[in-house]
């Protein structure tokens, strides 16, 4: 073996870099974030190559005095913390690293100023070693150029991924920080083109600037598809926008999580997050959310790994069981309402089509239009303003209704609306054991292998505290004997088929909740409206009623919509009118 030597200090600061800059994007977030602990309330951050060639950021902040340019590129050197403050860490960055690692693989300027006057002052590395320090032109703040990354180490030019996701990549942090710092002007520059650009809106209130930020960066539909919440218990508070549950995404993206207005990469917040979303949404559908979590300093510990993106909570429980109670409480006031993300989808397909109305085949009932028109006559007291989902017109391939409302006209899928009725009723009957019943005048008799006939007997007995009594019937079926009376009009043979099969098929459940979910949901989609049921007008306009107030009838258990708007507005444009 060789003999043990001191590293050099060239060979530290470049295996420092391996832990601290994976990539372009971990050169502009080290950068950027210098500029938000210095105060700057305008930031520029230019890109060619995907940041291979030049990564220039530019603010208007506190700067860095001539004396201290020198000293700011040594590793460990940093003005942001000592030892009394290592466990109440505010500032973005405080390893004093990220600098000397960047400027160890790549040609690197600063510049400089202080003062108000344009006397500042450059200083270029290559390599980690100094090649020229001078006066230069610079107005308040930095100026940091960051040309030709990872050359001293080509290696690592070979893990980078194509130019268009290192720039995407770049691009989603920009956007992170740009939401959560709704002080501070942000500009993104990326080969010459002008990417992201939002400005300030200190006139407005808090709440009112994260929407219009929001909006900047995300899409005014981002923004109309979310509500706001904030909820606080003693020091700690959760704030932000939560998305509509039928305004999901396919993966955890577009989840901007934060910790006291840092970015956070942490699988376990997006599993909490999900988790408080758990009764509203498909297996495979994420929420689209913003939140930033705040707590005393104390409470976090952000020195767990070089990148920063990691933190440690002194009571993660604590953290999560409010979480989750925030995010569920502020939901259960959204009612019926649902997105209109399949509005626009809708309308889109119509715009896509010479004749659409070939495709949309009503169904032909003059008893239940004369029914409607003489049902609204009847409440003329009652304006279509007290009534969001309207009365109802027609229903049609039995299965979709039709209401007017003041502005618009509403399609209603009457199944999953009604699954998900149902579905709150059970729970809340059951939580409140107020489960009513009906004894079968003819019992539902089942087959089943007396190989696991003795292993579903405990389980009957908790299927009994919905209001279903099974029990066994010979030595191979069961029969059916009392049923909720909510659904007796379902079909019980495919109930208690479907029930069993979850029965067997499941070993065990997560939580009591998680079983009492499963079970209700199970009742409820057998239990509903089925598709095909034509339905006379009271019935139409009874489950109108019946969505209105009812929590979160806007989707069904599987997290798709139960209705669809479209605006008088919108129909007009369709037909050319406006």
């Amino acid at each position: 073996m060789n003999k043990i030597e001191i590293l050099s200090d060239d060979l530290i600061n470049k295996i420092a870099a391996g832990e601290v800059i994976e990539r372009p994007a971990s050169a502009v977030k080290e950068l950027v974030e210098n500029s938000i602990d210095a105060n700057s309330k305008k930031i520029d951050i230019y890109i060619k190559d995907a940041g291979k060639t030049e990564i220039t950021v530019s603010d208007n902040g506190s700067g860095i005095e001539k004396s201290q340019l020198k000293k700011a590129v040594i590793r460990h050197s940093t003005s942001k913390i000592n030892s009394n403050l290592l466990n109440k860490i505010k500032t973005m960055g405080f390893r004093g690293e990220a600098l000397s690692s960047i400027v160890s693989v790549s040609d690197f300027t600063i510049r400089a100023n202080c003062n108000n006057d344009l006397d500042g002052h450059e200083i270029n590395l290559t390599a980690g070693n100094l090649t020229y320090s001078k006066p230069a032109s610079q107005k308040k703040g930095c100026f940091v150029s960051v040309k030709n990354l990872f050359y001293s180490t080509p290696a690592r030019l070979k893990f980078l991924k194509s130019a268009s996701y290192e720039t995407l990549l770049i691009k989603r942090l920009i956007q992170k920080f740009a939401i959560i710092h709704i002080d501070k002007e942000f500009n993104l520059i990326v080969n010459n083109k002008k990417v992201i650009n939002t400005r300030q809106n200190s006139e407005l209130d808090v709440k009112e600037q994260l929407k219009k930020r929001a909006a900047e960066i995300l899409g005014q539909d981002f923004v109309e598809n979310t509500i706001e919440f904030e909820e606080k218990q003693n020091e700690l508070c959760v704030a932000g926008l939560l998305g509509l549950p039928t305004y999901s995404y396919s993966n955890s993206n577009n989840q901007y999580i934060y910790v006291n207005g840092r970015i956070i990469n942490d699988k376990s917040l997006n599993t909490i997050v999900k988790v408080a979303y758990r009764d509203l949404l498909f297996h495979d559908r994420f929420p689209q959310v913003i939140i930033n979590i705040k707590c005393p300093f104390d409470w976090v510990d952000v020195n767990v790994h070089p990148m920063k993106n990691e933190v440690r909570f002194k009571d993660k429980d604590l953290l999560n069981s409010f979480l989750i109670k925030s995010i569920k409480s502020s939901l259960a006031t959204l009612g019926h309402k649902n997105s209109n993300k399949s509005s626009f989808e809708l309308i889109n397909k119509f715009q896509s089509k010479n004749n659409f109305q070939k495709n949309l085949i009503l169904k032909e009932n003059s008893e239940i239009e004369n029914k409607a028109n003489t049902e609204v006559k009847k409440i003329e007291k009652k304006s279509l303003d007290y009534l969001p989902l309207g009365f109802a017109k027609s229903q049609f391939h039995e299965n979709y209704i039709i209401s007017q409302t003041k502005d618009g006209i509403i399609i209603i899928d009457q199944h999953a609306a009604h699954e998900r009725i149902i579905y709150e009723k059970l729970k809340e009957d059951f939580y409140n054991k107020k489960i009513k019943t009906q004894i079968l005048l003819i019992p539902i008799i089942v087959n089943v292998d007396n190989i696991i006939l003795n292993s579903l007997k405990k389980k009957f007995l908790n299927l009994e505290r919905f209001g279903l009594k099974i029990e066994p019937f010979g030595p191979d079926s069961l029969i059916l004997r009392e049923i909720p009376a909510i659904i007796a009009e379902s079909n019980l043979q495919k109930l208690i088929e479907a029930l069993i099969s979850e029965l067997v098929n499941e070993e065990s459940f997560d939580s009591i909740e998680i079983e009492i979910n499963k079970i209700c949901s199970t009742i409820a989609c057998y239990g509903s409206i089925r598709s095909g049921r034509e339905l006379q007008i009271e019935e139409m306009n009874d489950l109108l009623r019946k969505m209105e107030n009812t929590d979160f009838s806007g989707q069904c258990n599987h997290g798709r919509p139960t209705y669809i708007k479209l605006s008088l507005i919108d129909i007009e444009k369709l037909f050319g009118r406006k």
